[in-house]
């Protein structure tokens, strides 16, 4: 995993930069199965000059709704990855005394 993480970091295309590190992506960071990161880029890289006001607006919302998502489930997950140190810290702990 590393050595894609790594190698996704010397990558100067996003789209394969997500490609090697799409196996590290935790289920939990997925949305209906999706790989925000995917969706938010194709999304972005989209011909915005061709759009209407309409249209632009309309992504905007349907980027900003994925984003707040994702930044959701990244809080969660850390969330629940610090609470899962704490209880088995102190499960540890106790042991030890």
């Amino acid at each position: 995993m590393l050595k894609a993480l790594h190698a996704a970091r010397a990558e100067t295309q996003f789209v394969n930069a997500i490609e090697k590190v799409r196996q590290a992506i935790p289920q939990s960071l997925l949305i209906n199965g999706h790989n925000p990161l995917t969706l938010l880029h194709a999304a972005l890289s989209e011909g915005i000059h061709e759009l209407t006001d309409e249209e632009c607006l309309n992504l905007a919302r349907s980027i900003r709704v994925v984003l707040i998502e994702l930044a959701d489930r990244v809080s969660t997950a850390m969330k629940e990855e610090a609470e899962l140190k704490s209880a088995v810290s102190q499960l540890l702990n106790r042991k030890a005394k």
